[in-house]
């Protein structure tokens, strides 16, 4: 502890490493005492990426930085490590972190599959830390207040969902070949991206009893579009996401969920992306959360970590969302449902 607050090391120090940077020094309770990554040129650089926002001011004159993650876990008496790498190390960081007793809260997506995220599931249940997976989304402003309409059932029961999350294909690295097209490195768009409303779905309804999908592949063999059917009794409710946009396409993402007495809709192209329609009475923009969802999942996080778990994303329930995926892109091979 440092003055009564958590000591925290980012490792990976690319645009989501900035993002939590800048997340972290809004959290109380906490701060960013070391930064950890291989390249050290990423600890200066103006970072961009999917989405603005990037801390890009420089990092604190008493925050130190190291090349290594071993000698840094060994050097420093920290409380939280945030892993902000590439989805194929966050097994084997979090793992070690875990072993130092260390708590951990990990970016999404939790691992490449559901077999290997079940390693950090096992690990997480052997050590005295917790682990928390950062699925942002359920944190997003206009997706708590969702969660709330749903739970609350002031608009009756939800007759039918449709979540989508649209983009140009990842290219703002290595002049347009990232890392993120490689899908035994990220998962492809299934994973990295369309991840999100999946996670989604799972923490609004539940698992599902079995997934439909359908996917089309770029000429390049990576896939590209991914649309899913989600088998729930008494809803329909469907996803899709691509990475087929067109480079002057700006990112869209959102959400159609009808109720028996109304229904709500966030579209991030509009003007007014969240509005409810309300069986009586006009359409209206419910009130949010001002915290983003990078902020509120670090407080769910300290929370978690104070014995909170209600409000965490679990390990066992970001694997489950892994799983998902998983059975989703088996159907969309086999070209039938695939049962959960």
């Amino acid at each position: 502890m440092d003055g009564g607050r958590k000591r925290v090391a980012i490792v990976g120090f690319g645009f989501m490493g900035h993002m939590h940077y800048g997340a972290w020094k809004k959290a109380r309770g906490a701060k960013v005492v070391a930064v950890c990554d291989s390249n050290l040129a990423q600890i200066t650089a103006k970072v961009g990426g999917n989405l603005s926002g990037a801390d890009n001011s420089g990092l604190a004159k008493d925050v130190k930085v190291y090349a290594d993650f071993d000698e840094m876990l060994a050097k420093e008496p920290l409380d939280v490590v945030d892993v902000t790498l590439p989805t194929l190390l966050h097994p084997p960081m979090t793992l070690r972190a875990l072993a130092k007793g260390v708590n951990v809260l990990c970016e999404k997506p939790m691992a490449i599959d559901a077999r290997t995220a079940a390693t950090m599931v096992a690990a997480a249940k052997k050590s005295k830390a917790k682990l928390m997976i950062a699925q942002c989304v359920r944190y997003w402003p206009e997706y708590v207040v969702l969660k709330d309409m749903i739970t609350s059932g002031r608009y009756g029961r939800v007759i039918a969902a449709d979540f989508t999350r649209f983009a140009p294909a990842p290219g703002w690295q290595n002049g347009g070949k990232s890392w993120f097209l490689d899908e035994k490195k990220s998962g492809g768009v299934a994973l990295d991206m369309h991840l999100h409303d999946v996670d989604e779905i799972h923490h609004l309804f539940g698992m599902p009893k079995a997934v439909t999908a359908s996917a089309h592949r770029h000429a390049d063999g990576w896939t590209d579009f991914i649309a899913t059917t989600y088998d729930y009794p008494g809803m329909v409710v469907t996803s899709s996401s691509s990475w087929a946009m067109t480079a002057s396409f700006v990112w869209e993402s959102g959400f159609r969920v009808v109720f028996e007495k109304a229904v709500a809709v966030l579209n991030t192209h509009n003007d007014k992306p969240f509005v409810v329609y309300p069986e009586k009475g006009k359409p209206f923009t419910p009130k949010t959360p001002k915290a983003n969802g990078y902020e509120t999942e670090i407080k769910a996080f300290l929370a978690y970590l104070d014995g909170d778990e209600s409000v965490a994303v679990t390990p066992e329930s970001a694997c489950e969302s892994v799983r998902i995926v998983d059975a989703e892109k088996k159907s969309a091979k086999l070209g039938k449902a695939v049962a959960l």
